[in-house]
């Protein structure tokens, strides 16, 4: 009998969706119960709380998806957990904030199989980094090394060629400089997003501060994964700067990002990317994947995928 690699409890009120993930979970190896709300599912907790992910859908009767979580995090603090939608993620923002939830799966049509299983595995074994687990080994592979603030705009260009059959290849090429630039100077160099007219522009960056992206290309997609060595990032910063650029002020009506706007950066690359994906080591490592589609395969919304290690 095969070993398992994990046992998830999947919670949702449709029992379509969860006979399908259910068997897909189970087919890639994981041991899998079920519950139809949350109510349920904090009884089967009660009972086994010996679970590797707790994963639930976010609109159910009785208990919704972000009070199961909360509460589970009480009970059991050591359980890892996720969850997921049909709706527009955007409109939960605030409360992932609110509860400090990072990761949201989106139900696409088709469902994205290939993703949901990149994400489950890396939030069972901590195993979040790199793209080697979204791309299989026929993918074209690669990696640049930027030593230099000088070697930026190259290395925006040469990713940009990747993505020149792309239906929204000037979006991408946004997101990348966005991205890339900050990697250098907001990430390896630690500067002060928020004073960014008094960063030193011409810099060499020493070995501690070099900027490794590496890329993977295949038939359906490009991946993009731009790493520094400093973990400044944190998934409660995340939050907050997509909050304020999706929220609005109640007393004005404004979008809160209008009276400052640190991290607008990455709130215009989740708009302009298909997925995006941060990973964070605190202190140690920052890694932010962009995965853009070749064609438009998945209808549905962005996922939100914040992963932080301890």
């Amino acid at each position: 009998m095969a070993v398992s690699k994990g046992r998830i409890l999947l919670v949702d009120d449709e029992p379509d969706l969860l006979d399908v993930l259910g068997e897909f979970l189970e087919d890639i190896g994981y041991s899998v119960a079920t519950a139809g709300d949350g109510l349920a599912a904090l009884e089967v907790l009660d009972k086994d709380s010996n679970f590797d992910l707790l994963l639930s859908d976010i609109n159910m009767p009785r208990m919704k998806g972000f009070e199961l979580l909360a509460e589970a995090r009480k009970k059991y603090p050591k359980l890892k957990s996720a969850l997921i939608t049909a709706y527009d993620i955007n409109s939960y923002i605030e409360l992932a904030q609110k509860h400090n939830i990072g990761n949201i799966i989106s139900k696409t049509s088709p469902f994205n199989f290939t993703d949901f299983r990149a994400n489950v595995d890396g939030w069972v074994t901590g195993d979040i980094f790199g793209l080697d687990r979204h791309f299989g080994s026929e993918a074209d592979k690669g990696r640049l090394t930027l030593t230099h603030s000088r070697q930026i705009e190259a290395a925006i260009q040469e990713l940009f060629a990747l993505h020149v059959a792309h239906p929204k290849a000037e979006r991408v090429k946004t997101a990348l400089r966005e991205i890339v630039v900050n990697a250098v100077y907001y990430g390896a160099r630690q500067e002060d997003g928020a004073k960014k007219d008094d960063w030193v522009i011409d810099v060499e960056l020493q070995p501690d501060e070099y900027v490794y992206i590496d890329w993977a290309a295949d038939k359906d997609k490009i991946g993009i994964a731009i790493n520094d060595q400093k973990g400044k990032l944190r998934k409660s910063d995340v939050l907050f700067w997509l909050e304020r650029n999706i929220s609005r002020d109640p007393a004005t009506g404004l979008v809160k990002s209008l009276e400052d706007e640190h991290g607008r950066g990455l709130f215009i690359t989740r708009e302009f990317i298909d997925s995006l994906i941060i990973n964070i080591i605190p202190e140690k490592r920052t890694e932010v994947i962009l995965i853009n589609y070749l064609k438009d395969k998945y209808k549905g919304f962005k996922p939100l995928i914040i992963n932080e290690l301890s």
